[in-house]
């Protein structure tokens, strides 16, 4: 079966800052029409990083959409200014975390939710890590800390709710993946 939908209409409703929202009139499969709410939102890049002490950085942020503190992975949107995806998770390490990677390296990129968006996160693993004297300063609208934690400690933070975001739920099982196959490059 072609399970292929095709756009008849493509209706802007908004365009802010950070999203815009389209409303598409579309031909399913079965020659029926449907509609669908689309949010477009740029691309990001997002950092697994680990410290010689075999901890991941993650950094504690108020996420208003959800009304409550979160632990992530140090993230940002791909700007303007930024040459390729790498460039921007560069950029985010130093602004969120004050650090900067030796070692760098892509370990996937993946839509975070198909249904209704098109934002893709590219995930960067990152090690070899040097704390900056000068570090950039965050966004004027962005307060947050950092917190380093061990496999052990992120397992149990994932299990008792209080990691919640899936691209950090996505990077502690990459990272995991990584010690069991041994292929983390500061070992």
């Amino acid at each position: 079966m072609n399970l292929r939908e095709t756009e008849i209409s493509n209706k802007p409703i908004f365009e802010g800052k950070l999203i815009d929202l389209n409303v598409e009139t579309i031909s399913l499969p079965n020659g029926k029409t449907a509609t669908r709410e689309i949010v477009k939102h740029p691309d990001a890049s997002a950092a697994i990083a680990i410290n010689d002490e075999k901890k991941m950085l993650l950094v504690k942020q108020w996420r208003e959409p959800i009304k409550q503190l979160t632990l992530e992975i140090p993230a940002g949107l791909i700007d303007e200014t930024d040459a390729s995806p790498l460039d921007a998770m560069k950029r985010e390490l130093n602004e969120e975390g004050g650090y900067k990677a030796e070692y760098w390296e892509k370990v996937s990129e993946f839509y975070t939710s198909v249904g209704f968006c098109d934002e893709k996160i590219h995930l960067f693993y990152c090690d070899t890590l040097s704390k900056l004297e000068n570090k950039r300063p965050l966004d004027e609208d962005e307060f947050l800390t950092q917190e380093w934690y061990s496999l052990p400690e992120l397992k149990q933070l994932i299990a008792s709710g209080e990691i919640m975001d899936a691209k950090t739920v996505m990077a502690i099982t990459f990272w995991e993946n990584m010690i069991l196959t041994g292929n983390q490059s500061n070992d």
